[in-house]
């Protein structure tokens, strides 16, 4: 959780500097929640999408952004309904890896994708 904390802190600095209000969420490997941080005027469905971006990126080890085309899949669509409609593939999250290991994802929601993604690189960057 410390890691995680000082990750989403990594996070709200450089969406701060970007100008940018958002919402971001550390998974572990499994996808489940560790720590989640709403920046002050962020919309309230950020935190979901976050979250969401971030379990995409911790279940497949890669970029949430790269899974955008499996999105769009049948089997996409079924894993999803089992994850109850909670599972974002659109650009914005990374995985947290030390070494070869997978350990968790950070997403994050509110600026651009791209935005999105560069602050959650800043998070994964402090872990």
């Amino acid at each position: 959780m410390a890691e995680a904390l000082k990750g989403l802190e990594l996070a709200r600095a450089a969406a701060s500097k970007m100008g940018v209000v958002l919402s971001c969420a550390v998974v572990d490997a499994r996808g489940d929640l560790v720590a989640l941080a709403r920046m002050d005027n962020a919309r309230f469905f950020t935190a979901d999408v976050a979250r969401g971006k971030a379990q995409v990126s911790a279940m497949f080890g890669q970029p949430s952004g790269n899974l955008a085309q499996f999105g769009t899949s049948p089997a996409f669509a079924n894993l999803n309904l089992t994850a109850q409609g909670r599972l974002y593939p659109v650009q914005g999250a990374v995985p947290l890896m030390r070494g070869t290991q997978l350990f968790g994802g950070v997403g994050c929601s509110g600026g651009s994708g791209q935005q999105d993604e560069d602050a959650a690189k800043a998070a994964a960057a402090g872990f």
